[in-house]
């Protein structure tokens, strides 16, 4: 059974006039500049597909040595095809995803110790297999859906970068495997990331977004298919380098096929197995400093806490994305500096450190070639639970990207949003304050802690809610040549109104014996608070929380803050 990822049809795209199809690695990379789009089965396919590709293109193209081979070729508009087709012609018989000896990033004849295979749900997230069972799946890992072969590629991908971690089982040839098992396995590559990729127009946009400059592979930094073949033995080491990382066999996996009429092609994936693989080293500061300098899919933050454990003056960590939160709302790790600071500037090291991916589109040739494209910043990640065991929550965002707020040259947009981001949280807070008091002014006491959370959260979230599209719209009007202060004016004025509405309703709907109010401490801190000055608080703190924001030629906020607004 063959199935060739070179050039079988495996990738659903969506073409720039509209149509959609799967396409091979070689049409994928020569039609580029056609393609609108990667349409696969999760967002979370998206790193790991896009990474392979990156890693191709890095090998094929023997570059982007600097900046200035990147712009020759911008300047072409899409990849040089006989370059494309030329390497993936010398390293097809390594694409195979059943060859029997080096099979596409899995072990050539990979046997269980106990002689057992999987079900091919153990690859699928949101079915259930084992100990991870979604409440909501609909399947069971007795008899999972068949796979495809196209299927089973982009899974077996996924496995790699994402996978749970825990107990797996021992492979044959794996020394360090006892009782049958391998311990200690870490999540996948991604998996302790929260990881952000700039996406462009098309692919080809995409993929020049995300294409950095790279050392040549002297020091051995090579995709995992220009290395010896996959056997059940494994290593805890550094990668030589972002390529290595891009194609990092985080697990042995074998893919059974069987011969199925009712699968497209004749070949369907029902059985697997599924070992413990590479593990990044991170036992030393200098090791997390080298997975730091490789990985630009994600920010990272100073870790005091590991400085003192690896013993090493600065130490970072990769920020995770928080599923409760949009991701505007943390934009600050994003758009902080990239640059890598010594270890003797350790004592003024930054707290944190922007992907390496979006920092390289803030230099001068790419800010040049980008002016005006409407760029979009993808992130994805997951939370786990059980130590790891299991998949708790995904999280899946998109956010506009206007390139002038990346400019190494120029902090005025940046801070810009920066700060409106900040304005948005004190106006959320103000409103989430302003429903604990009117709690208080019906009745709660201030000691019950968990009632008037309950109160804020609510507050917040619907906050937060009616703020997302503004701010979406907001960011994505941002272009070059606006005004900075006009379009901070602009969204003070919107935050503003919204939240002031949001205090209406919650006005509308509190008790009436909030407007008589409610006596609360003891002694010289006994207040009562009621209805009226749960506003005047409220007020007050969303004009400090949007005074800065404000065109200093206007008049400011179009009230007074100690203005009342009553329900009749």
């Amino acid at each position: 059974m063959e199935f060739n990822l070179v050039d079988d049809d495996w990738l659903p795209v969506v073409f720039t006039d509209g149509s959609t199809g799967e396409v091979s690695l070689r049409e994928v990379l020569v039609r580029a500049h056609e393609v609108r789009s990667l349409a696969l089965d999760m967002s979370s396919q998206v790193p790991p597909v896009v990474r392979l590709l990156l890693a191709i293109m890095h090998r094929a193209l023997a570059g982007p040595a600097d900046e200035k081979q990147w712009q020759t070729w911008w300047d072409k508009a899409a990849f040089d095809e006989l370059e494309i087709n030329s390497y993936l012609d010398e390293y097809r018989s390594r694409f195979g995803l059943f060859d029997g000896q080096a099979p596409f990033m899995q072990g050539g004849g990979l046997q269980a110790l106990n002689g057992k295979t999987k079900t091919a749900a153990l690859l699928v997230p949101h079915v259930a297999s084992g100990n991870n069972v979604p409440l909501f799946s609909a399947e069971r890992d007795a008899r999972p859906d068949a796979l495809s072969p196209a299927q089973a590629a982009r899974w077996l991908l996924h496995a790699h970068a994402w996978d749970t971690a825990a107990i797996k089982t021992g492979a044959v040839g794996d020394d360090k495997a006892k009782a049958g098992k391998t311990t200690g396995n870490p999540v996948g590559a991604l998996g302790q990331l929260g990881v952000i990729m700039p996406m462009g127009p098309t692919l080809w946009h995409t993929l020049m977004c995300n294409l950095l400059p790279t050392e040549a592979a002297a020091g051995g930094d090579l995709p995992v298919w220009e290395r010896p073949p996959l056997t059940g033995q494994w290593a805890e080491r550094m990668p030589k380098g972002r390529l290595e990382l891009y194609t990092w066999a985080a697990r042995r996996i074998r893919l059974i096929p069987e011969p199925d009429a009712e699968v497209p092609g004749g070949v369907a994936v029902r059985q697997v197995v599924v070992c413990g693989g590479d593990r990044i080293a991170l036992s030393t500061g200098q090791e997390l400093r080298g997975w730091m300098s490789s990985e630009p899919h994600s920010a990272w933050k100073r870790s005091e806490n590991l400085e003192r454990k690896r013993k090493f003056p600065l130490v970072y960590w990769p920020v995770r994305h928080r599923v409760e939160r949009q991701l505007w709302r943390g934009l600050a790790p994003l758009l902080a500096r990239a640059e890598l600071p010594s270890t003797a500037a350790a004592k003024d090291a930054p707290t944190l450190r922007g992907p390496a991916v979006l920092a390289q589109l803030g230099t001068r040739e790419r800010l040049s070639a980008l002016k005006g494209m409407p760029l979009r910043v993808l992130a994805v990640g997951f939370e786990y639970g059980n130590q790891s065991a299991v998949i708790d929550e995904a999280y899946g965002d998109e956010l506009p990207l206007p390139i002038a707020v990346l400019s190494a040259q120029d902090d005025d947009w940046r801070n810009a949003v920066l700060d409106v981001v900040a304005a948005a949280e004190g106006a959320v807070r103000a409103l989430a304050y302003m429903a604990e008091n009117l709690a208080v002014a019906s009745g709660c006491r201030r000691s019950e802690e968990g009632l008037l959370a309950g109160h804020r959260e609510r507050a917040r979230e619907t906050a937060y809610a009616e703020l997302d599209a503004p701010f979406r719209r907001w960011l994505a009007s941002l272009t070059d040549d606006a005004d900075p202060d006009e379009a901070l004016d602009r969204w003070a004025h919107e935050v503003q109104q919204i939240i002031r509405s949001q205090a209406r309703e919650l006005l509308a709907s509190t008790s009436p014996a909030a407007f008589h109010g409610q006596a609360s401490g003891e002694g010289d801190d006994a207040q009562v608070m009621d209805a009226f000055l749960a506003e005047i608080f409220f007020h007050r703190a969303l004009h400090k929380a949007l005074r800065e924001l404000f065109d200093t030629d206007t008049d400011g906020p179009d009230d007074d803050p100690t203005d009342l607004e009553h329900p009749e």
